[in-house]
C-alpha cells in the first residue's frame, strides 16, 4: 500500500518554470491526503516558489526544497543543509568562468543575484515565482545559503557544466537539472537522502513509498521508492533508473500516477 508520494516538479509535474499546476491536481492531492497518503514536493525549486505553486495546500504536504537542503513541514524545516560560505565564493568564481552562465545563491526565502541580465530575472520572478534580491556582489553576500545555482543561456547544461561537475564533484553535489540549470549543494545531500530522512521520521517503508521524476537530479530520489515512475520526457538514465515509465507531463503523467493510487485506495 502506498503511504507517501514523493515527486520533482518541473519536467514532472509541470513544464519547466511554469507559475501555476495543472487542472485537476490540487483536488487530486488533497483526495490522496484524505486518504493518508503524505505528499512531498522534491525540487530544485527554492521553498518559496514551491509554497507559492502549492499555495492551496501548502499547509498540508512535505517539501524536500532546493533538492532536499531544506526538508520539512510548512515553515517547519526539520533538516536543513548549507554549504560552507568560503567554498561558495570559490564555486561562484568558477561558475563565472562559463561564459553563458548566470549564478545566484538560494538560502530559505530568497535567491540572490547580482546579474544584470534583466530577462532571466523577470522570468525567475513571474515563472518560479522567486523571491529575488538584487545584491551587488553575490560573493559577498552573508546569509547562510543551501544552494548555488547557475543558469546556462546556452539552454545545453549537460554539456556546459560537464567540467564543473567533473572538478568540483568531489567536494560538493552537483547535477544538472534540465536543459537551463545547474544545482550545486552540500556534498552527500539529494533529494534521495532528504526522502529517506522524512520516511525515517515518519515511519515509512521504501516498499510504501512512490517517486517519480524526469532529471539526473531525481535518480537518487527514485532510488529511495520501490515504486518508481519516470514521465516520458524524462531522460534515458532516468527511465532506465525507473520500475515503470508513465506518459509526458505535458500529457499528465504524473496526474495519471496519482489518480491510479486513488483508485487501488
Amino acid at each position: 500500500m502506498i503511504k507517501l508520494i514523493a515527486t520533482d516538479i518541473d519536467g514532472t509535474l509541470v513544464e519547466d518554470g511554469a507559475s501555476t499546476l495543472p487542472d485537476g491536481m490540487v483536488e487530486t492531492i488533497e483526495a490522496l491526503i484524505d486518504r493518508g497518503i503524505l505528499f512531498v514536493a522534491a525540487s530544485g525549486r527554492s521553498l518559496i516558489s514551491l509554497e507559492r505553486l502549492f499555495a492551496p495546500i501548502k499547509e498540508k504536504i512535505y517539501y524536500a526544497a532546493c533538492n532536499g537542503t531544506l526538508t520539512g513541514r510548512y515553515r517547519d524545516m526539520m533538516f536543513t543543509e548549507s554549504v560552507d560560505p568560503e567554498l561558495l565564493k570559490v564555486l561562484i568564481e568558477e561558475a563565472r568562468g562559463y561564459g553563458t552562465a548566470i549564478p545566484f545563491l538560494t538560502d530559505k526565502d530568497v535567491m540572490y543575484s547580482d546579474s544584470e541580465e534583466k530577462d532571466v530575472l523577470k522570468w525567475l520572478r513571474e515563472g518560479y515565482r522567486e523571491n529575488i534580491e538584487e545584491v551587488p556582489d553575490l560573493t559577498r553576500v552573508s546569509s547562510s545559503c543551501v544552494k548555488l545555482s547557475v543558469y546556462d543561456r546556452k539552454q545545453d547544461a549537460a554539456r556546459t557544466f560537464r567540467p564543473f561537475i567533473e572538478k568540483w564533484g568531489g567536494q560538493v553535489s552537483a547535477a544538472t537539472a534540465g536543459c537551463m540549470w545547474l544545482d550545486v549543494y552540500k556534498k552527500g545531500v539529494n533529494k534521495g537522502t532528504a526522502l529517506r530522512k522524512l520516511q525515517a521520521h515518519l515511519g515509512i517503508a521504501p516498499e510504501e513509498t512512490l517517486a517519480l521524476g524526469d532529471q539526473q537530479n531525481d535518480l537518487e530520489l527514485l532510488g529511495a521508492a520501490v515504486h518508481s515512475y519516470a514521465v516520458g520526457n524524462a531522460l534515458p538514465e532516468v527511465k532506465r533508473a525507473a520500475r515503470y515509465v508513465t506518459d509526458t507531463n505535458v500529457n499528465g503523467g504524473a496526474l495519471k500516477v496519482f489518480r491510479a493510487v486513488l483508485e487501488a485506495c
